[in-house]
């Protein structure tokens, strides 16, 4: 029987570890920053601050009429 290819499966061993490894020492989002500068993939951190709407509306209003036709209205 033939021995199977194990390369990619120490591949993937390798680099759980390595991830583990940085994100432990707290060097990983730096590093995935880097590499995602150099591919072209990087967006800047969002930093907008949350503001809260001017107006809610409500998803419900009591003076809207409920459609008693619906087969969904028979249900309740």
């Amino acid at each position: 029987m033939n021995k199977p290819n194990l390369n990619w499966f120490y591949l993937h061993i390798a680099l759980v570890l390595i991830v583990l490894v940085k994100d432990y020492n707290g060097t990983l989002e730096a590093s995935l920053d880097r590499f995602e500068k150099k591919i072209g993939l990087y967006t800047e951190v969002d930093t907008t601050e949350y503001e809260i709407p001017p107006y809610y509306i409500p998803p419900i209003q009591d003076d809207i009429p409920i459609d008693t036709t619906s087969t969904f209205a028979r249900e309740i």
